[in-house]
């Protein structure tokens, strides 16, 4: 029996050493996506005193879990600013097209959690966050091919920038040559 017990405190460790991992990773994305933030050059005309990141998600497990782990990554970089702006970010349960339009109000990007492009279609988000002039950020390029503007995703050797440039200028955001340096560009519709 002495072997279970070695065996189970082998797993443990190595499950706490994966969910350290996944954690170090999201909070990598989340301070490359206050990065891209700070690459818009008409940010400051799109928001006030602030930069409102608005975290969407759906009521199901996934999107509680990714929201959960979105607020936990932002949270450890609290103390950074996005051009001289404090970062307030905010999560937001989506359950219709109308409540994702209050919670873009005021805001500087939306991150788009996994499912909510099934509750709501990305070209419904897309229309949205345009009205408002709301950066879109997801984590799946399907997203950004389908008129999101920028996704985080994983590449062969470390995290991708894919960025909609046509889905940016109908967003309102003008990114900086620094930004486009360092992102591949995918056309969508």
């Amino acid at each position: 029996m002495p072997w279970k017990s070695a065996i189970a405190s082998v797993l443990v460790i190595a499950l706490a050493a994966a969910s350290v991992a996944a954690d170090t990773n999201d909070d990598r994305r989340a301070l490359v996506m206050l990065r891209v933030l700070a690459y818009d050059k008409q940010l400051s005309q799109r928001v006030g005193d602030d930069v409102r990141v608005v975290v969407a998600y759906t009521a199901d497990d996934a999107g509680i879990a990714e929201r959960t782990r979105w607020i936990t990554a932002f949270a450890k970089a609290s103390k950074i600013t996005v051009n001289g702006r404090p970062v307030i970010v905010v999560p937001h349960r989506v359950d219709s097209a109308d409540e994702l339009a209050r919670a873009l109000d005021h805001s500087a990007a939306l991150l788009v959690c996994d499912g909510l492009t099934r509750a709501l279609s990305v070209t419904t988000i897309a229309t949205l966050t345009r009205n408002h002039r709301v950066l879109s950020i997801s984590t799946r390029e399907a997203d950004v091919v389908a008129g999101l503007t920028v996704a985080l995703v994983p590449g062969k050797q470390r995290d991708e920038i894919v960025v909609n440039l046509a889905a940016a200028r109908a967003e309102g955001v003008k990114f900086d040559a620094g930004l486009l340096q360092l992102a591949r560009e995918v056309k969508g519709p």
